[in-house]
């Protein structure tokens, strides 16, 4: 499985058949400027934790150019399937079956707005892709369940903001890793704006010596290959 980074929280899961993107925000983020998703991304599935515009991003226009659905909590799926994008409904702690692989949301602690009007919970979502799970936190504080996260799922890779402000700070984060037990952490959230300004060195220095985890910095557009071992 080939993870792929585009700056703020825009993650892709890849295997070379499928590839699932995680809050595809590309356009307005400064990491993407003059750079797109890669050619070779064959999307079969788009994952929405929530409706901010940083985090729903390009999902409607690239769920219509390639008819990928979006799966989001049913009051976003309602109103982007109001938009003629195709959807797959999803509520908190429903886990979905794909040809690729499973996604399941799980709480997280954070507002949801599409075009001003309210869209349901924010989510996380554990994703499940040839024997690799990653927990995609969204955009959260900490909180005591994500041990009951970890225990159910054993995620191989959590993918934690950093950025402060509008979701836990690099404290935070270090502890949230304690309690999820990943392998690796990769951080996220962070230096897209003036306000989640974060040193992901600090973090990755601070989380190793305080877990049994390993911090992975991915930078905009990077791609790691991971395998389950």
């Amino acid at each position: 499985m080939r993870l792929h980074y585009f700056g703020h929280s825009a993650f892709a899961l890849e295997n070379g058949e499928h590839a699932v993107l995680i809050d595809p925000f590309l356009k307005g983020n400064p990491h993407m400027k003059g750079h797109s998703l890669p050619a070779s991304l064959k999307l079969s599935t788009i994952i929405a934790t929530h409706g901010h515009d940083d985090h729903l991003g390009d999902a409607p226009l690239l769920a219509k150019q390639h008819q990928a659905p979006i799966v989001a909590v049913a009051e976003l799926a309602t109103m982007l399937a109001a938009k003629g994008c195709p959807t797959i409904p999803c509520g908190v702690g429903g886990k979905i079956e794909h040809p690729w692989g499973w996604s399941r949301f799980v709480p997280a602690f954070h507002s949801s707005s599409f075009e001003g009007k309210y869209a349901g919970n924010a989510v996380g979502v554990v994703v499940h892709m040839d024997g690799v799970t990653v927990y995609h936190a969204g955009d959260t504080c900490i909180f005591g369940d994500m041990k009951l996260i970890g225990e159910l799922y054993r995620p191989h890779i959590a993918l934690l903001p950093i950025g402060s402000c509008f979701t836990m700070d690099i404290s935070e984060a270090v502890q949230a890793a304690k309690l999820i037990g990943p392998k690796w952490a990769v951080p996220m959230h962070f230096n897209t704006f003036p306000k989640v300004n974060a040193d992901p060195l600090q973090f990755k220095a601070e989380a190793e010596a305080n877990t049994a985890c390993q911090v992975h910095i991915m930078q905009p557009l990077d791609t790691w290959t991971v395998t389950a071992e």
